[in-house]
C-alpha cells in the first residue's frame, strides 16, 4: 500500500470522525467526569473546533505532499484544501442548524474552523522545513 493511499484513507477517516462529531446531539445537561469538566470551561467548543479542522488540513496537506508532482505541492493546492476545509465547516454547521437535535447555528465555530485550517498552513511548512532532510554537500 503506498503512502498516498494511507494519506488518502486518513484525510477520508478524519472527514467522517468530524462528520460523527458535529453530528452528536448535545445533552445540555451538565455531567460528571474530567471529559465534562473539560467540556464546560470557557471557549473549550471552540479549541476543539480548531483541533478538529487543523487536523483536517494537515491530513490533507500531508496526502498531497506525498505525490511527487510539484502541481500538488503547490501554493494553489493548499488554498484549495484551506478552502474545502473551510466550506466543510460552514456545511457542518447549517447541517447541525436543521438536521442534528439541540445543536445550532454558531457563527463562532465556523470562525473557530477557519482558525483552525488557517493555523494548520504555517504549522506545516514550519514542520515541513524541519524535518525535511538537509541536503548533504560533497
Amino acid at each position: 500500500m503506498t503512502n498516498s493511499f494511507k494519506t488518502l484513507v486518513w484525510v477520508i477517516f478524519e472527514f467522517v470522525l468530524i462528520f460523527i462529531l458535529l453530528s452528536m446531539p448535545s445533552s445540555g445537561e451538565p455531567g460528571t467526569g474530567w471529559i465534562s469538566y473539560l467540556l464546560e470551561l470557557p471557549f473549550a467548543d471552540k479549541v476543539i473546533h480548531v483541533g478538529l479542522f487543523g487536523s483536517l488540513a494537515l491530513s490533507i496537506f500531508s496526502h498531497f505532499e506525498q505525490y511527487s508532482s510539484i502541481s500538488f505541492r503547490s501554493i494553489r493546492t493548499k488554498a484549495l484544501s484551506l478552502i474545502i476545509c473551510i466550506l466543510f465547516g460552514i456545511g457542518m454547521e447549517f447541517y447541525q442548524k436543521y438536521f442534528v437535535p439541540s445543536r445550532g447555528f454558531e457563527v463562532g465555530d465556523m470562525l473557530a474552523d477557519a482558525m483552525g485550517a488557517l493555523l494548520a498552513l504555517p504549522f506545516f511548512n514550519w514542520v515541513r522545513h524541519y524535518i525535511q532532510p538537509k541536503a548533504k554537500l560533497i
